[in-house]
């Protein structure tokens, strides 16, 4: 399926709450409202033109000002397309729904954006710690903000 097309659907489907961007290279590409997240992509994986059933990574972005943002990649295997879709949050208290029924992939993309960003990912049965410490407080060490802790080393900006 083309780009076009393929932002065209989801456009149509979901009205104001998807809006398409445009990404270098181009790419089918689309900024999703947090409040039909699930729907969203329970409605790309099963619809018969989208078929979009891998999910190949999910990010986190901190962009301080700006806040944050969840960028999701998926494929349809079946179909050969692809589709970047991103989730704007609010950086002073992010939160995002789970997708992990949809995409069991999702689990561990979501505890790390959890655990490193500090992104609330409701819904989710089991966001415990993996890469820290079980006893770390020391806030989220990959916001732009992070200071570190005592032992923490800063490199240096080029």
């Amino acid at each position: 399926m083309q780009n076009e097309r393929l932002v065209s659907q989801l456009t149509e489907k979901f009205g104001d709450k998807v809006e398409k961007i445009e990404l270098h290279p181009p790419q089918a590409a689309v900024v999703v409202d947090k409040s039909i997240l699930v729907e969203f992509f329970k409605y790309m994986k099963e619809d018969e033109n989208l078929k979009m059933d891998f999910l190949s990574s999910l990010s986190a972005v901190d962009f301080v000002e700006d806040g944050m943002e969840m960028v999701y990649h998926l494929c349809s295997i079946q179909l050969r397309h692809k589709i970047t879709v991103k989730v704007k949050l609010d950086r002073e208290k992010p939160e995002v729904h789970t997708i992990r029924d949809i995409h069991p992939g999702a689990d561990w993309y979501e505890r790390e954006a959890w655990e490193l960003f500090g992104i609330d990912i409701s819904g989710h049965p089991n966001l415990k710690t993996f890469l820290l410490p079980e006893d770390w407080e020391d806030g989220w060490p990959m916001r732009r903000d992070w200071e570190g802790n005592d032992d923490f080393v800063k490199m240096p900006e080029f």
